[in-house]
């Protein structure tokens, strides 16, 4: 028969609750510390990743989620129409200048629409958008560099070199009127110069006429979700009928995506490593939170365990028994988790400032993230935490019957024990305690070892960060200098002089230094087909790479493939790492050795080795003059009408140059071209070079070491003032300013596994107090018949001291042994992760918890014994009937 007694079992849980206020504040708090521990985890991981996606977003220039690049006007009306497409912003670069004033950070002229200029953070914070004429708006740095007041009608003149699609043109100078203007970002790549789009037009006219192609428009958007961009703008693609693969194919349309979005930098990082780690992350909250409250619960049904047995005897089912526990539960939900959430949020929102100035991120506004997520996401694994943790107490209440419930003493059924003659042992008895609820004592023990072993790879996982490894992958020298284009990876005619490389090596003391030459000849090394369709691969369709594979000069298998030559003076040869063969050769005279530069993972490996020449093997190199471009049907120079398919290189003043490759090494990308192309990568002596060139290696870098910290600090103050200012021709870097990038990288994540450890102690502890509490309660009629015995209560308290001195030991314990399990399993997969983290095994944190454990072995027993036994033994034995 179906009896309708739901509101009797509401009323009964209401009343239950009611009648234990101050266990309800206890379990309140759990709930709320659980909740608390969630929330504040997500307002730190989703914070900190608006923070980066931020910083990022800066220094890309825009916070668009991509750009379809080179449309036409019919084809941004399709795209903007597409339903996965949500806003759309329209720039038309025409322009850009990067000499005088903005040699160091370039300026582009531009046209951007409304929603471009606010995604590019170009949105002047004074007047207003150029809309007409010779109107314009920038920054106040690049208002600064020009000379000018930032005032509203000011009058700016502007040089700049046209640009169209394919090359720099002639140079314009006109002046505009300022009708708006903001702050400068230091983190913006470019100084945005924007004008209106009249003034594009007849720019982009003028240039037509002259022969120019039109210019470039891109398409900035908006997409309906931030995740998976890259498939999301494909498949704009294809539903449209477009490639985009391809620079020349008219049905192409390029497509760029923001990398300042973490989730398009996950995409192409997500292994299983990373995805173990995560899940493990978020298993191992979910266990703190339930190792928490199931206690509470525990404690609950516990003291009310009589209750629950009379319950039975007057009809109640172990299902409503549950059901009475579930609404306890939820009820208490209605206030912890809320308050949970509010405490959470808050302190989340005071550590992430806090973390972030131990991080170059903090160059700017910190970003506290709103989202849904943290409050939505804390709500749900906390009921859902609360709802597993009191499963097993609804169950235990449902199962005892009414007369095991009068006589419970939180004491599991165990065998017979044999009588002992010599009478009992205080610490015996503890140790015996701990036995009689082995769930109960594992999962203290657990939860305070989890907190120790957390410690312990803290410290073992921040102690493994190798900043010898991080710094050299940096910078490979402690300072390396040049001009502003070899930093931003420009091919110029002219880098550093040599005459600047004598001052600085006249006011520096160095232990090493040296030069390094970019080859500035058309330079060509012989190699075969397959290894430069690799190349071609990366970039064109199977079809593009035919036909420039026909278009390319053959010899047999051997094809002549565009190089990066890079000659060294002989002391920079210790800074090259030899994967195979010997480097010696060239540093003999007269020689004609070559080694080959390779591309080497974090880990040192060669992924590719069939790509690259063998050591030994005998490599040609071609030098030429000059480069022409002629119609290969004819014969004749190409015209602006030559179908790409055919056109064909013809090189003048070209001579043939054969080497022996003596090696095959890494070439550190600090002291390198900086940028990569198709074709090998190939280091020369600088002797050599000159004299098979002509003379055309031109100093492109000048690195030194220094040799102790004195003479760096002396260097690091001179370089600094060397390249102060806008007009300084020189830039360089140092090994300072990795150092400085990897502490503070390394005290991000100490920081932030301190404020982990420090909760998952906090459960712990909680824990501990709960299980000596349950402990004493549950046993109160015990305690009471052994002191009518003759027990005295010092006797009782140093039982229980013993107790809590057995738990404290174990957890250390338990902790030993987990980090001896898991340390070197986590050291592997972190390994995986962080090619600069080296695993070393430590034991040293556990150690130094022991006298803290010991303490709190000692000090809670105390504690707890005090405050429940203020009331005489009559009293305690009629407490307990």
């Amino acid at each position: 028969m179906n009896v309708k007694n739901r509101k009797c079992i509401r009323k009964l849980s209401l009343k239950s609750l009611y009648a234990n206020r101050r266990r309800n504040l206890i379990a309140i708090f759990a709930i709320a510390l659980t909740t608390l521990l969630f929330t504040s985890m997500f307002t730190i991981v989703l914070s900190l990743n608006a923070s980066y996606e931020t910083y990022q977003f800066r220094q890309v220039g825009g916070y668009a989620h991509g750009t379809f690049k080179d449309v036409s006007p019919e084809q941004a009306e399709r795209i903007a129409a597409h339903p996965k497409v949500k806003a759309t912003g329209v720039r038309k670069v025409i322009g850009i200048t990067a000499e005088g004033v903005f040699a160091k950070i370039p300026a582009e002229i531009s046209y951007m629409d409304a929603n471009c200029t606010k995604w590019s953070y170009a949105t002047p914070t004074t007047g207003r958008m150029p809309e007409s004429g010779k109107e314009v708006a920038m920054d106040t740095a690049a208002l600064q560099l020009l000379g000018v007041t930032p005032e509203l009608g000011a009058e700016v003149t502007v040089s700049y070199s046209i640009t169209d699609k394919d090359q720099t043109a002639f140079t314009v100078t006109d002046t505009f009127t300022l009708v708006g203007y903001w702050d400068y970002d230091e983190l913006m790549p470019v100084h945005y110069i924007n004008i209106s789009r009249d003034y594009a037009d007849d720019i982009e006219a003028q240039a037509v006429k002259t022969g120019l192609q039109p210019f470039r428009t891109d398409l900035n958007v908006m997409l309906v979700s931030g995740t998976n961009i890259q498939g999301q703008m494909e498949q704009v693609d294809t539903d449209l009928g477009y490639t985009w693969d391809s620079y020349t194919d008219p049905n192409s349309v390029r497509i760029g995506v923001n990398w300042g979005y973490t989730s398009s930098q996950l995409e192409s990082q997500l292994d299983p490593e990373l995805m173990v780690a995560i899940a493990a992350f978020l298993l191992l909250v979910i266990f703190t939170g339930y190792l928490i409250i199931y206690n509470i619960f525990q404690i609950s049904v516990v003291g009310d365990i009589r209750f629950y047995g009379l319950l039975k005897t007057i009809g109640t089912t172990p299902r409503q028994l549950k059901r009475i526990i579930r609404q306890q539960a939820l009820l208490l939900c209605l206030i912890g988790i809320p308050a949970g959430l509010l405490l959470g949020y808050g302190i989340g929102a005071v550590l992430v400032p806090v973390v972030l100035r131990s991080t170059r991120l903090d160059a700017g506004i910190t970003t506290i993230s709103t989202s849904p997520v943290i409050f939505l996401g804390s709500m749900l694994f906390a009921l859902l935490t609360v709802l597993l943790s009191c499963s097993k107490p609804g169950k235990m209440a449902a199962k005892v019957s009414p007369v095991e419930a009068t006589k419970y003493t939180d004491a599991m059924q165990t065998k017979k024990k044999r009588r002992s003659i010599r009478g009992a042992k205080l610490h015996q008895m503890a140790f015996a305690n701990l036995g009689r609820n082995k769930k109960k004592t594992v999962l203290v023990v657990v939860s305070l070892a989890l907190s120790v072993t957390l410690f312990n790879a803290l410290c073992a996982f921040v102690g493994g960060f190798s900043m010898e490894k991080y710094v050299s992958s940096m910078t490979c020298a402690d300072f390396i200098v040049s001009t502003p284009d070899y930093f931003r990876y420009n091919p110029a005619d002219e880098f550093i002089t040599p005459e600047q490389i004598g001052e600085i090596a006249a006011n520096t003391k160095t232990s090493l230094s040296g030069t390094g030459y970019a080859v500035r000849k058309p330079a060509y090394l012989w190699m075969t087909e397959d290894a430069l369709r690799q190349d071609y691969a990366l970039f064109e369709s199977a079809e593009q790479v035919d036909s420039h594979m026909s278009r390319m000069e053959h010899r047999g298998n051997m094809v002549m493939g565009k190089t990066r030559i890079e000659a060294l003076d002989n002391s920079l040869f210790d800074k090259l790492q030899v994967f195979d063969g010997d480097i010696s050769p060239m540093l003999e005279p007269n020689n004609n050795a070559i080694a080959i530069a390779v591309s080497l993972d974090d880990y040192g490996n060669l992924p590719n080795p069939e790509y690259y020449p063998k050591v030994g093997d005998t490599i040609t190199a071609t030098y030429a003059d000059d480069v022409k471009y002629i119609d290969s049907r004819t014969g004749e120079l190409c015209t602006e009408d030559t179908p790409e398919e055919y056109l064909q290189e013809k090189l003048c003043g070209a001579r043939d140059v054969e080497y022996t490759v003596c090696a095959l090494v890494e070439l550190p990308f600090s002291m390198s071209y900086r940028y990569d192309g198709i074709g090998y990568e190939a280091v020369l002596s600088v002797d050599t070079a000159q004299r098979d060139s002509g003379g055309a290696a031109i100093p492109m870098l000048y690195l030194f070491d220094t040799a102790d910290e004195v003479d760096e600090a002396e260097a690091e103050q001179y370089l600094s003032k060397l390249t102060a200012g806008e007009f300084s021709p020189l830039m360089y870097e140092s090994k300072a300013t990795a150092r400085s990038e990897f502490a503070q990288f390394r005290q991000m994540f100490l920081l932030i596994g301190g404020i982990l450890c420090a909760i998952i102690g906090l459960v712990g502890l909680l824990n501990f107090f709960n299980a000596m509490m349950t402990g004493i309660l549950s046993r109160r009629r015990e305690f009471a018949v052994l002191q009518a015995v003759g027990m005295t209560n010092r006797q009782l308290k140093t039982m229980l001291i013993y107790e809590g001195l057995f738990y404290a030991m174990s957890s250390v314990a338990a902790a030993f042994i987990l980090s001896l399990a898991v340390g070197p399993l986590a050291g592997k997969m972190l390994g995986s992760m962080f090619w600069f983290f080296e695993y070393r095994f430590t034991i040293l944190p556990v150690l130094l918890t022991i006298p803290v454990f010991l303490l709190l072995g000692w000090l809670i027993p105390c504690m707890m014994y005090d405050n429940a036994t203020k009331c005489s033994v009559v009293e305690q034995l009629r407490d307990a009937q």
